[in-house]
């Protein structure tokens, strides 16, 4: 026999809420609203698997358009020796205000970066290049990426939720979490008693954050990853 789904969509969420409360079904689309905002909130802060990765070409002017779909930055990268290697923020870069780079302000020139490699050489500097983020023109900036590179990876957040809303999949291990934040939300926006469904949504976090959390052999691999048999400074 087969077993249950460990999936379900955001429609089979929200009539599961409705039938264990007893609710009016005239407070489906309502709590389809919710339930949106609570996964979107569950993608940002507790769901680890969730992430995103969009192969994106540089443009003329050195950036990088944000997918429609983006809601919060997690890194930008380019593949080195089959990983993924990070591209370094860098708030100070200048970069075109319009559609054409100006040599003039030096709008789009790499950085220059010098270092040595004695036992006086500092960190901070990226072989690989730089990226600012530009939310608010829908971008990303980038800098001093090799001349052969025509894309990066964006690493990023999704909303998580289609156009059509009700098709999105979930994870049945976050469902409680998200019906009690309806509840809660729904409560709180009615000017009604709420604590109640306040905790016990906090209890459900605390549960998918258990689930969510590094493993022993992760943290493991970690820590023997910094072992070394010479002095650490």
């Amino acid at each position: 026999m087969a077993e249950i789904s460990g999936l379900k969509t955001l429609k089979q969420v929200v009539d599961e809420l409705l039938f264990s409360t007893e609710r009016s079904e005239s407070n489906y689309f309502r709590f389809l609203q919710l339930a949106i905002r609570g996964f979107r909130d569950a993608n940002l802060f507790h769901l680890k698997g969730f992430t995103k990765v969009a192969k994106l070409t540089v443009t003329d002017i050195d950036t990088i358009d944000l997918p429609d779909d983006y809601i919060s930055f997690i890194a930008a990268v380019v593949p080195v020796n089959g990983e993924y290697w990070t591209l370094t923020e860098k708030e100070t870069l200048v970069y075109s205000q319009v559609t054409t780079l100006d040599t003039d302000y030096e709008e789009g020139e790499d950085v220059v970066d010098t270092y040595t490699i004695t036992y006086g050489a500092t960190g901070g500097i990226n072989k690989e290049g730089y990226v600012k983020l530009d939310e608010k023109n829908n971008r990303i900036i980038v800098n001093s990426l090799d001349s052969d590179r025509t894309e990066v990876l964006l690493i990023y957040v999704s909303s998580g939720v289609n156009e059509a809303g009700t098709d999105t999949y979930v994870p049945d291990r976050v469902v409680p979490m998200m019906q009690f934040f309806i509840l809660y939300k729904d409560a709180l926006f009615h000017n009604l008693p709420f604590e109640h469904f306040r905790d016990e949504y906090y209890r459900e976090v605390d549960k998918v954050r258990h689930l969510e959390a590094p493993s022993f052999d992760a943290f493991r691999d970690t820590l023997y990853s910094v072992f070394t048999s010479t002095p650490q400074r």
